[in-house]
């Protein structure tokens, strides 16, 4: 309704009836929106001028860099996971607002201004802690990038964008697949950082480019893998690897170069059991629609794999398909 109606409305309740209206409406506010709006100091003192228009003066970016990088710093520090004497408890455990705010202040800056790239440099200094606070005890919190109200794969997808703004240089890319072996957010599917990655590549030369870097960083993962004993470290840096190969395989599909996806799959992929192994490269084959592939792929190894039901159904469903 208008606002104009609105009061027109309001005029019919008397002032306890008004009180349980503001409350019931406060209750629904999300807990963001009283931030931005600084509802809470409205209430205290109507007469305060909005949040939104005292922030509508051009920001002083010498002072917010300084700021953020000394937040860098304490984090590194550790003094945003345990009681001293530089943060206060209070400011450790409200870090999550800095963070809102100077993820809402950098992106006001567009990457192609004269602070547009050092704006992006520092949203990918605080990607990376936040990314590492997904599974260390960073800060107060351990899910990072739900206290931030962000999810990992749509700030990574904001970063990518801001990199390769001006233009798609080898190094840009290069900034782009470093970024994709940061710590995953468990709440997140782990190959969601990968597809973005994909659908942010225009061209078949730009294609081409990515497959080039991100088996560059297959081959130094792998070498990592080969030099930890670390039973939890070698898991990891597998799941990333085999992440690295997927992503690779799904841009020469995109290229319809598929054998030498599938090809560059088994060649790269670590699995042991080999049927688990078929599973996922069919997956992929069906996610990208390649049906006739698909079948191929599996007929290979009817002989030798006894494939879980849901493949053999998948085959009946396609060879009936194609019949």
């Amino acid at each position: 309704m208008l606002v104009n109606e609105l009061r027109n409305e309001l005029k019919k309740y008397n002032a306890d009836d008004l009180r349980k209206i503001v409350v019931e409406l406060y209750k629904r506010i999300p807990k963001d929106k009283k931030e931005d709006y600084n509802i809470d100091e409205y209430i205290k003192n109507i007469n305060i001028k909005d949040k939104k228009e005292n922030n509508k003066k051009s920001i002083d970016f010498e002072s917010l860099k300084a700021e953020i990088i000394y937040f860098l710093e304490c984090v590194d520090s550790g003094y945003y996971q345990m009681p001293n004497r530089i943060i206060s408890k209070k400011e450790r455990s409200s870090w999550r607002f800095k963070v809102k705010r100077y993820y809402k202040e950098l992106n006001k800056i567009t990457p192609n201004s004269n602070n547009g790239g050092l704006a992006t440099f520092l949203l990918i200094e605080l990607f990376k802690r936040l990314s590492l606070g997904t599974n260390s005890l960073l800060f107060t919190n351990w899910n990072t990038f739900n206290a931030l109200g962000v999810s990992q794969s749509d700030y990574y997808d904001t970063l990518v964008k801001r990199i390769l703004f001006n233009n798609y240089s080898e190094e840009n890319l290069q900034k782009c697949v470093e970024l994709l072996s940061v710590e995953k957010d468990p709440e997140e599917l782990s190959y969601d950082m990968y597809a973005i990655f994909i659908n942010n590549l225009k061209t078949i030369g730009i294609k081409e480019i990515a497959i080039k870097l991100l088996n560059n960083e297959k081959d130094n993962l792998k070498e990592n893998m080969d030099e930890t004993s670390d039973y939890h470290t070698k898991y990891y840096i597998k799941q990333s690897l085999n992440n690295m190969v997927m992503c690779i395989t799904e841009i020469y599909f995109n290229l319809h170069e598929i054998d030498a996806g599938i090809s560059y799959f088994h060649k790269n992929y670590i699995e042991s059991n080999k049927e688990i192994l078929e599973y996922v490269l069919l997956n992929m084959l069906d996610e990208a629609d390649l049906q006739n592939e698909w079948c191929l792929e599996y007929e290979k190894y009817l002989n030798q794999l006894d494939y879980r039901e849901s493949l053999k159904s998948r085959y009946q469903e396609l060879k009936n398909k194609m019949s």
